[in-house]
């Protein structure tokens, strides 16, 4: 292949995990991240017109996990016959299609990954994702200085993941990080498998500390409890194997945690708390508007403390001893699986999503002054829970099948010595961990994280 067909190839992945870190931004009303997504299929086309060579490359199970679920999606829809809630933005046919197209595009990640191998190293792969990381956790730190340091945020041209707008400044709550996502929750799922890369590369070159920085503030400065603890985890459990292992503490995989550490105390200088609103707007704004020492709870306390450290691991304990409940709609997701007959095949992806939308608005139905007031009436509900998808989507038959094809690359990670599959089980434990309690659907460095791992598990077979 000439030099120039495999950066086409290089360069359509990095294109697309950039449009991915877009999330905040639209264009004629499609969000950048279906851009990104949609690239990837340019694969299929370029495919035949180069004529790649596939014979080296090993999926193993995985294409059949994928073709399973892509056909039960189909068969499902073929027979769905629920209406799409009344303030979806694309018809049933649109979203469905959207939900193939991503674990499709998920896949060819993973094509693309072992198919580059052949014409780079590993290394400089793992560096050209890992600077996409870099830029796009500057634009973020753009954003977060600008809602006090008064230069013009950009201009965010895409609906919230409410339905509505991207409501950034509140009154007395603290500003948490946004960057070019419509969630600081999204931004920080986005960031973190960027850690582990830039530590690994700091290994062989120093100026990746350093760098390693800039997404590590973009992550505290969200104040992302799952996001934060996720990464700290997996830093202690490949610490723990590995020194289970050889017996020896290896201080490199000790230098993340004392980074976050470090930069979430630093980070406590550039913590901002909007002011209140006159008191004569409440009402009709409610009085913790108006008052910012007004508290829901302990819980609403810690989130809103300046106190960056205090507001992610306070609330960690507060959840801790409160149960899993604390975590957002979990309690509601749970109530939905409690009263959910047994799913053998699954309702296909995207149509779980709209059965789950119902069942949620009538969980949060609330009777207020004699009127039946709902959450999220007429949107379409995530789950918010990659397991819980994949289990409503495509069965048990499917949630065992992937979790069988997930515990195969673990095993693979903690079994082999070389350096860099420690880096890789941060990564896929950091992404696993996260995707329980935020994010849905199997993402593009998840794509990234699977395919180095199935490049090193085919290397040393």
């Amino acid at each position: 292949m000439k030099i120039k067909e495999q950066n086409i190839v290089l360069s359509i992945l990095l294109s697309s995990i950039f449009l991915e870190g877009l999330d905040a931004f639209s264009i004629f009303a499609v969000p950048f991240p279906w851009f990104g997504v949609s690239i990837l299929l340019l694969i299929i086309p370029a495919y035949y017109v180069f004529n790649f060579d596939l014979s080296s490359l090993n999926f193993g199970s995985l294409k059949y996990w994928i073709l399973y679920v892509v056909t039960v999606t189909i068969i499902k829809a073929f027979s769905f016959d629920l209406e799409m809630p009344q303030y979806a933005t694309s018809t049933y046919s649109q979203f469905i299609s959207l939900r193939v197209t991503k674990i499709i595009s998920f896949f060819i990640v993973v094509w693309i990954i072992q198919f580059l191998a052949s014409y780079f190293t590993k290394d400089q792969l793992i560096e050209y994702i890992a600077y996409i990381g870099v830029i796009i956790s500057v634009l973020s730190l753009y954003s977060y200085f600008s809602f006090f340091l008064d230069f013009p945020d950009f201009n965010r041209t895409r609906a919230g993941s409410g339905g509505w707008s991207q409501p950034i400044q509140r009154a007395c709550s603290v500003l948490r990080n946004y960057g070019t996502f419509r969630e600081p929750s999204f931004l920080a799922v986005w960031t973190v498998p960027f850690i582990p890369l830039n530590f690994y590369l700091a290994r062989k070159n120093n100026k990746w500390y350093f760098l390693s920085i800039l997404p590590i503030l973009s992550l505290i400065l969200t104040r992302s409890l799952t996001g934060v603890i996720s990464v700290l985890v997996a830093c202690l459990v490949v610490l723990f194997v590995y020194l289970l292992k050889t017996k020896k503490l290896e201080l490199n995989f000790v230098y993340p945690i004392i980074m976050i550490l470090f930069v979430s105390l630093i980070a406590n200088n550039i913590s901002f708390k909007f002011p209140p609103l006159d008191p004569s707007m409440c009402p009709p704004n409610s009085a913790d508007k108006c008052d910012c020492s007004i508290y829901d709870d302990s819980l609403d306390e810690a989130k809103n403390s300046e106190n960056i450290a205090e507001s992610i691991f306070s609330r960690a304990t507060l959840i801790a001893g409160g149960g899993l409940d604390g975590f957002g709609n979990f309690s509601y997701l749970t109530n939905h699986i409690l009263n959910e007959n047994i799913k053998i095949f699954g309702d296909g992806l995207g149509s779980s999503n709209i059965i789950y939308s119902y069942n949620f608005e009538k969980q949060t139905a609330q009777v207020k002054s004699g009127e039946i007031v709902f959450r999220n009436p007429g949107q379409i509900v995530s789950f918010n829970n990659l397991y819980a998808n994949i289990y409503f989507s495509s069965g048990l038959i499917g949630l065992i099948w992937f979790l069988f094809i997930l515990f195969k690359y673990m095993y693979y990670l903690f079994k082999n010595t070389e350096i860099i599959n420690y880096y890789l089980a941060i990564q896929l434990i950091s992404i696993l961990l996260m995707f329980f309690f935020q994010a849905e659907e199997l993402s593009t460095l998840l794509g990234v994280s699977v395919g180095l791992i199935i490049l090193e598990s085919h290397k040393n077979e």
